[in-house]
């Protein structure tokens, strides 16, 4: 037989070698590998819970809507000549609470307005008057004082005071400059812009309750979601509103505010 060459064995014997290496390891499995667990997740702060808007109080009965739109409130259903009644009713409030120097001039402007359209106002409340007498009869007084108590607490209400007083302050100086033949035409457009400043606090305060509701639904304990629930169905309101009452209703005995009729001037 032929002698095989050195460098052709020793290539064949390395080949057989890696054979019997490969059949070797190819039935064994290979060994486990430890994985670590993942971290623990990090623990996220829940957001602010929503706070009412202007320090108002956490549960305050808001007027609802009518069917026309407009908030159930004193200033529904009034006629033009009440109109003018109630803006100044609203005047009266601003000159009483609107103390901040900016709104100084309103108390002097109030009593301008009171003087200057002293034949005008009393006839309105004459005219008033007799409509709450022919509606109401020999109990007439009672309830128009309680609705004017009604009024007075509606303009006089904490969380929208600087709002009201930066428009009274800008109506009362138009109200003062005015013929009192314009007065009632005045006070029609006048009382809405007024009403707009509380109007504007009310839809705030309903997104407030609405974000609450949500934040306590994803982020309260069960004590908080039943304690929510109890004190959204017990909300009362706060000073204001007194909500209208039908024509006829029994209204409850109240003492209408002892309001001054001139007050003194802001220069005295």
């Amino acid at each position: 037989m032929a002698r095989m060459a050195p460098s052709r064995a020793l290539l064949l014997a390395v080949t057989v070698s890696l054979t019997t290496l490969i059949s070797a390891c190819g039935g064994a499995k290979p060994a486990p590998v430890a994985v670590a667990p993942p971290p623990p997740p990090v623990p996220v702060a829940p957001p602010r819970m929503p706070t009412p808007p202007s320090n108002a109080v956490t549960a305050m009965a808001i007027p609802g809507l009518r069917a026309d739109g407009l908030r159930d409130t004193p200033m529904r259903d009034i006629d033009d000549n009440e109109k003018l009644w109630y803006f100044r009713a609203a005047f009266n409030v601003a000159a009483l609470n609107c103390q901040n120097a900016e709104h100084f001039r309103i108390a002097d402007d109030y009593n301008q307005f009171l003087k200057t359209h002293k034949r005008e106002l009393d006839r309105i409340n004459r005219t008033v008057e007799e409509k709450y007498r022919k509606r109401y009869g020999t109990g007439y007084a009672r309830i128009r004082d309680t609705e004017n108590t009604q009024v007075y607490n509606f303009f006089a209400f904490p969380p929208v005071k600087s709002d009201f007083c930066n428009a009274a302050l800008i109506l009362g100086q138009e109200a003062v400059a005015l013929p009192s033949k314009d007065l009632v035409a005045f006070s029609v457009r006048a009382l809405p812009t007024l009403e707009g400043v509380f109007d504007r606090f009310y839809a705030s305060y309903e997104s407030y309750q609405s974000d609450l509701q949500k934040w306590i639904a994803l982020y309260g304990s069960p004590e908080m979601r039943a304690a929510q629930a109890a004190q959204m169905g017990q909300a009362q309101p706060a000073i204001q509103p007194a909500l209208n009452t039908a024509p006829g209703a029994a209204t409850p005995a109240s003492n209408p505010p002892v309001l001054p009729t001139i007050l003194p001037s802001s220069g005295d």
